[in-house]
């Protein structure tokens, strides 16, 4: 059996490993585009932003134009409702207040993570207001802390559903 170089060998290794990495990426990505959190919907039901905007180029022609919904979102009972969550890394708790079965304002009163509260707040808050729902952006570097958010804010959700 002829001997490989060591040019040869590391070029083969080389290979081995992104097809693995490439195997895996490929066998997550679709459990992590179902996820609620990763899909990153604004609305349920609606597609990625970085996918309407590629549909929307890839149109050849103009469709007719759609209303927005009067309802864009699911319409929750007014007042107060908090949420907890919890993971490995530690608790954090919400206060979402409703307003006219919207959410006003998403408050962290407990937290209790591996790292600052700085890290996400004020722009996770501010984020899932801004979408009214709990499907929020990863923040890169404190991703329990998202998801712990994320699942908080879900519960207190669960609460207000009217």
């Amino acid at each position: 059996m002829p001997s490989l170089s060591g040019a040869r060998l590391m070029g083969l290794c080389t290979i081995a490993v992104g097809a693995i990495y490439a195997a895996g990426y490929l066998y997550t990505e679709p459990s992590a585009q179902a996820n609620a959190i990763a899909a990153f919907s604004p609305t349920a039901g609606a597609a990625p932003h970085h996918a309407a905007t590629s549909a929307k180029s890839a149109s050849p022609t103009p469709g007719p134009t759609r209303k927005a919904s009067p309802h864009p979102g699911p319409v929750y009972k007014d007042g107060v409702h908090t949420g907890f969550a919890s993971n490995p890394y530690g608790t954090l708790s919400v206060a979402v207040t409703v307003i006219r079965g919207k959410i006003a304002t998403v408050k962290i009163t407990s937290y209790n993570m591996h790292y600052p509260q700085s890290v996400i707040d004020p722009q996770l808050p501010q984020e899932a207001v801004a979408k009214q729902t709990w499907r929020i952006y990863i923040v890169s570097g404190a991703t329990a802390s998202t998801y712990n958010f994320a699942e908080a804010v879900y519960n207190a959700l669960q609460k207000a559903r009217g």
